[in-house]
C-alpha cells in the first residue's frame, strides 16, 4: 500500500519548468533557487487536472487510502473528486524535509540519484544550502519544534556563515564561470574584496546587473526572480551580521570562561579586562572580522605561561607558604590525571575548602576510581617504567620477527597500563607489580604469548600458566630491553634494578667492547659465557654482577618477548641464575622468589621515591625523607594498598605548600 500511495502521490506534483534567459547562464543561483522554491511550494500542492492522467489501476492498489478517490461518473462531480485530491496532497507531501540534494543543471541533466550533497541547494560548482522542510514543520511538528527547528537554521547560517560564502561563490561563479560580471561596471565588485558583502555593494550591484538583465530583453519572470535573490541574500547575511553583533558579548565572556579553565583557576579583574580589551584592539587597529579576532585571543590565552606551566601564583610574604585550594586543584589533577581539573575539583576549590584534609583525601580517592587515571598509568607507570614512547619503538627487525607488526606493537604498550589502572582503580597492593598472577590482553597478545584469542582486551587471572603475570614478564619491557635480533640479560637485568629498584648504576666506560648483534652470530659460546668473560674484567665486574644474573632469569624470552627454549643460534636456554647476595634461582619463577625475599623493600622505598617525585614535579631534596618514611609506615600498615600513597603524598607539607623566595633589592 505504502509503494502505490507513494506512486499516486508523484503523478499530483506540478511539474517545475527551468527558468532561461539568453544571455544569462542556466546555473545562475537565482534561476536554480528559485527552482528550489518551486519545489518546496510543491511539497503540499496538487497539480491541478492531474486526475485525468491518472491510471485507474493505481488508484485501485492504493486500497483504503483512496476511498475517497473514486473517479465520478458524471461531469458536475469533477470539481469534487479534483478537491480530494488537493487534500490528498496536504496529508500526503511528496516529501517532509530533503537532506540530501544532487545538483541541478538547468539544461535538463539532472543527477536523478539525488544523494551526497548534505544540504546542499543544487549548484554545480558553488556553495550553498537549501531549507526544505515545510511539511515537516507544518504537519509533524508542534510549535515549540517549530521554533527550535528555526533556531536550528538560524544557528547553522551564524555557526558557518553559509549566506556571506554563498554570495562569494556566487560572484566568482559569475566573473570566472558565466563571464556575466566581465564587464566594466561591474569592475566595482569582486568575491575577494572584504565590504563586497555590505547592504551598499549589494544594492549597487543589484542596480547594475538588472540593467544588464532587462538590456537583454529577458522576461519580467527572470527580471523579478533575480531582483527577488538579491533582497534574499542581503536580508540572510544582515540577519547574520545582526546575530554576530549580539553575540559578540557573549563570545567575549566566553573567551574570559576559556582562559579560566585553560589557566584552572579564576582570572583577575585586570586578566578579564585584558582579553576583552585584546579582542577589541584586534578588531578595531587590526580589522579583523570577529571570527579572526576570536581565534587570535584563544591562541594568546594558549600562548600565555598559565596555560603551558602550572604557575603556582605567590602569595603575600616568604618562606613556605600554603597554596591557594585553586593550586591545589591543579597539582592534585596533573599528579592523578596528567590533566586540567574537572568541574567537581573546581567547585571545590571555588567553596575554599579543598585545602581541608578530609576533602582533600576524599577527592584523592574519587580521582583515582576514574578513568582518567590512565593519565597516571601513561605519564609516571611509562616514565618510571621506561616505555613511554614504546609505540615508536623500531629496533625489532621484522624480517626475523613478522609477527611484531603495529597492532602487536600497540598492544605491549596498552599492557601495562591497563595493568596499572586495574590497580590503582581497585586500590590492589603495590607488591602486585612484581608477583602479581594476572595480566590483561587482547587477541594481538594474546596469540604472541600463546593463550587463547578473546574478543578484545579481557584479564587473565592465572596468566602464569603461560609464563606472564604481573610486570616483569611483559612482552614490552623484554622488547625494549633487548637489540633486536638477541636478548640483552645486561640491559633487562639493568632495567630491574635501575627501574623497579632504584639502584644508582653508573655509566660503562667508553671502551668497552659491544656484544654482537646477532645472537645466531655468537660463534662458539653462548650468550651466558661471552657476559662472563665479560664480568672477569675488574673495571666491569663491580656493576654487572648487580644485574647480569637477574638479566639471564629473563633468557627463556626472547628478543621480542616470546617463550622459548632455544636461542637463536639453535642453543638450549640456561635461566639459572646466582643473584647478587649469593642466592640460587631459575628463570622467572626464581627471580620473583630472590626479589621478594631479598629485594621487596628496595622496590617499595623506589616507588615512593619516584611517585613523590613525580607529584611534586622536582627532584627530590634530603628533606623529603622525613615524607618517605611517612608513606612506607602507612603503606605497611594498610596493606601496601596503593591508595595509601597517594593520601600519604597529599597530606604531605611539601604537596601542601611552596616556598616563596625573598625579592632581593636591585
Amino acid at each position: 500500500m505504502r509503494d502505490s500511495v507513494v506512486a499516486l502521490r508523484r503523478q499530483l506534483t506540478p511539474e517545475v519548468k527551468n527558468l532561461t534567459a539568453r544571455g544569462i547562464s542556466n546555473g545562475t543561483q537565482p534561476f536554480v533557487l528559485w527552482k528550489n522554491r518551486q519545489y518546496v511550494a510543491n511539497r503540499m500542492r496538487y497539480a491541478e487536472g492531474a486526475s485525468q492522467r491518472i491510471k485507474r489501476e493505481e488508484l485501485a492498489l492504493a486500497g483504503a487510502a483512496a476511498k475517497a478517490l473514486a473517479t465520478p461518473e458524471k461531469p458536475e462531480d469533477v470539481p469534487r473528486f479534483e478537491a480530494t485530491f488537493s487534500r490528498f496532497c496536504r496529508t500526503f507531501p511528496d516529501a517532509f524535509f530533503v537532506s540530501e540534494r544532487a545538483r541541478v543543471y538547468l539544461d535538463g541533466k539532472e543527477d536523478k540519484k539525488n544523494t551526497g550533497r548534505l544540504l546542499n541547494a543544487g549548484f554545480h560548482s558553488m556553495t550553498g544550502y537549501f531549507r526544505d522542510d515545510q511539511p515537516l514543520s507544518e504537519l509533524m511538528l508542534d510549535e515549540a519544534g517549530q521554533r527550535e527547528l528555526e533556531r536550528l537554521w538560524r544557528e547553522f547560517d551564524f555557526v558557518t556563515g553559509a549566506p556571506m560564502r554563498q554570495y562569494s561563490s556566487y560572484l566568482w561563479y559569475e566573473r570566472a564561470e558565466s563571464g556575466f560580471l566581465r564587464d566594466t561596471e561591474f569592475d566595482f565588485i569582486r568575491a575577494e574584496d572584504k565590504d563586497a558583502a555590505s547592504e551598499a555593494k549589494i544594492e549597487q550591484l543589484a542596480e547594475v546587473y538588472l540593467a544588464k538583465v532587462r538590456r537583454l530583453d529577458a522576461s519580467e519572470l527572470a527580471h523579478q526572480v533575480i531582483k527577488d535573490q538579491f533582497a534574499i541574500i542581503s536580508a540572510s547575511i544582515r540577519r547574520v551580521e545582526q546575530d554576530q553583533v549580539a553575540a559578540e558579548p557573549r563570545h567575549i565572556e566566553a573567551l574570559q570562561a576559556f582562559a579560566e579553565r585553560a589557566y584552572r583557576r579564576p582570572l583577575s579583574s585586570a586578566e578579564r579586562e585584558g582579553i576583552a580589551a585584546f579582542y577589541q584592539t584586534l578588531r578595531t587597529q587590526d580589522e579583523l572580522s570577529h571570527v579572526d579576532a576570536v581565534r587570535d585571543t584563544v591562541v594568546g590565552v594558549l600562548m600565555s605561561p598559565y596555560f603551558c606551566y602550572r604557575v603556582d601564583l605567590a602569595g603575600e610574604g616568604t618562606g613556605v607558604q600554603p597554596l591557594s585550594d585553586y593550586d591545589l586543584a591543579s597539582r592534585l589533577s596533573y599528579f592523578l590525571w596528567a590533566s586540567m581539573p574537572d568541574r567537581e575539583l573546581l567547585d571545590r576549590a571555588a567553596a575554599g575548602d579543598l585545602h581541608r584534609p578530609e576533602v582533600l583525601a576524599a577527592q584523592a580517592r574519587r580521582m583515582l576510581r576514574d578513568d582518567r587515571v590512565r593519565g597516571l598509568a601513561t605519564e609516571f607507570g611509562g616514565n618510571w617504567l621506561d616505555f613511554r614512547r614504546f609505540e615508536e619503538h623500531n629496533s625489532v627487525d621484522r624480517g626475523r620477527f613478522p609477527a611484531f607488526d603495529d597492532e602487536l606493537r600497540r598492544s605491549m604498550f596498552e599492557e601495562p597500563l591497563r595493568y596499572f589502572v586495574d590497580l590503582v582503580r581497585h586500590d590492589r597492593p603495590v607488591h602486585e607489580f612484581l608477583d602479581g598472577k594476572h595480566t590483561f590482553v587482547n587477541p594481538a597478545l594474546a596469540r604472541h604469548y600463546g593463550m587463547p584469542a578473546p574478543d578484545g582486551w579481557v584479564r587473565v587471572d592465572d596468566a602464569t600458566r603461560f609464563g606472564r603475570g604481573g610486570l616483569l614478564p611483559m612482552a614490552v619491557f623484554l622488547t625494549k630491553n633487548a637489540p633486536g635480533l638477541r636478548t640483552s640479560p645486561v640491559k633487562r637485568g639493568y632495567w630491574v634494578v635501575r627501574r623497579l629498584l632504584g639502584e644508582n648504576i653508573p655509566a660503562p666506560p667508553p671502551d668497552v667492547p659491544d656484544l654482537p648483534e646477532d645472537e645466531a652470530k655468537l660463534g662458539d659460546l653462548t650468550l651466558r659465557q661471552t657476559l662472563a668473560r665479560h664480568r672477569a674484567d675488574k673495571s666491569c665486574a663491580g656493576c654487572h654482577e648487580r644485574f647480569d644474573a637477574i638479566g639471564l632469569a629473563f633468557e627463556g624470552f626472547g628478543p621480542v618477548g616470546e617463550v622459548r627454549d632455544k636461542d637463536l643460534g639453535g642453543r638450549p636456554v640456561d635461566v639459572r641464575a646466582t643473584f647478587p647476595g649469593g642466592s640460587e634461582g631459575a628463570g622467572l619463577e626464581g627471580l620473583r622468589s630472590y626479589l621478594d625475599a631479598n629485594r621487596r623493600e628496595d622496590f617499595v622505598d623506589n616507588l615512593c621515591r619516584k611517585l613523590l617525585a613525580y607529584a611534586l614535579g622536582r627532584s627530590l631534596l634530603p628533606s623529603d625523607d622525613e615524607t618517605i618514611d611517612t608513606m612506607r609506615t602507612r603503606l605497611a600498615a594498610d596493606g601496601h594498598r596503593f591508595g595509601s600513597l597517594i593520601e600519604s603524598i597529599v597530606a604531605s607539607p611539601q604537596f601542601l605548600n611552596k616556598r616563596v623566595e625573598a625579592k632581593h633589592a636591585e
